[in-house]
């Protein structure tokens, strides 16, 4: 019997159904109501797990039923849930403080383009893609699982989140992913102070503007030192970085890898790139010495004026206008990249 028909069975003969109307039981301790509590919760959390067991959580995506009983039993989940996705699987977690959260609210990832410009890609030959700034894992893993013969290299500097992914390596036991607790820079082996937020998608060197819940230490890295005895003449190559400002000190540590492979980077462009007008400067000279244009997830082609004029027009909500592409213009890539399937 599904977590569905316990939850909405008429009356009250369900247990579960009784746990999740919250029943008061009479005459109890506040201790044995928060033990109850607790028990209550682990059967919620257990049902809905049984529920979610070796499905892809996209099926769920348009689904009302879905969106209804997550809603009214969200906050009973006590532990992390593993889900399947595509060809792989994740935990994922019930904290709304989580990246991997999303899954469970939207039953999909929302970079939907970037992930079919990676298929594509590995569909004409095998890929090595740089995950600089993994977080959890989803654009690693899913490059993994598109064939055994695509490598990964996933970097992530906050430690927690780290230890996040390693569980959902391990989870699936990739052996094409090679994965490091650095920090990409334009450096190598510097001990640098890392802000690591309460939400896991914000953790920034070079940012503060959010909920610290520790200061850390992690060593730098370049991408040039990273791939630097790596044979990558026969992959196609893709950087991805999303590192929360530090982006054009990745770039500027990776150009030895950039002149000779011209690999296609995935960037998220976010305020704190341009906080300081040197940052802007260095991109514009990277973007006309090397040959690189800046495309959007439309396969248009944006100016880097564009660029800074959408940022200008952020809300104070909002820090990032999203993933954007910088591609060489003379390369097969940027064939492959606008060719429409």
């Amino acid at each position: 019997m599904s977590i569905y028909t316990n939850i909405y069975k008429g009356g009250h003969s369900s247990v579960v159904e009784r746990l999740v109307a919250n029943e008061k039981v009479e005459g109890s301790t506040p201790f044995a109501r928060s033990k109850f509590k607790v028990i209550k919760s682990k059967i919620i959390t257990n049902y809905f797990q049984k529920f979610l067991f070796n499905k892809d959580i996209r099926t769920f995506k348009k689904s009302l039923f879905y969106y209804l009983t997550f809603r009214i039993i969200r906050n009973f989940l006590i532990h992390d849930l593993i889900i399947r996705v595509y060809d792989f699987k994740v935990f994922v977690s019930t904290q709304k403080n989580k990246n991997s959260y999303y899954l469970l609210k939207k039953c999909d990832f929302p970079d939907n383009h970037e992930l079919g410009i990676i298929k594509k890609f590995s569909r004409i030959n095998k890929i090595f893609l740089i995950d600089c700034g993994c977080n959890y894992g989803f654009y690693s893993l899913y490059t993994a699982s598109l064939s055994n013969e695509n490598k990964v290299i996933s970097i992530e500097a906050s430690e927690s989140t780290f230890i996040d992914f390693k569980k959902n390596l391990k989870l699936n036991q990739f052996k094409n992913i090679s994965c490091f607790n650095k920090l990409i820079s334009d450096q190598d082996n510097l001990s640098i102070s890392f802000n690591e937020s309460k939400n896991d998608w914000e953790s920034s060197e070079v940012n503060n503007n959010f909920s610290i819940s520790k200061i850390s230490k992690v060593q730098t890295l370049t991408i040039n030192s990273l791939l630097s005895n790596i044979n990558l003449q026969e992959f196609n190559i893709i950087i991805k970085l999303d590192i929360e400002g530090n982006e054009i000190s990745a770039i500027n540590g990776g150009l030895d890898i950039i002149k000779k492979f011209n690999p296609i980077i995935i960037i998220e462009f976010s305020k704190y790139i341009f906080n300081k007008s040197s940052k802007f400067e260095y991109l514009n000279f990277f973007l006309n010495k090397y040959d690189y244009s800046i495309y959007d997830t439309q396969n248009n082609k944006i100016s880097i004026k564009e660029i800074m004029l959408r940022i200008h027009n952020l809300d104070k909500k909002n820090s990032t206008i999203g993933n954007f592409y910088l591609i060489k213009n003379s390369s097969n890539y940027l064939e492959i990249f606008l060719k429409n399937e």
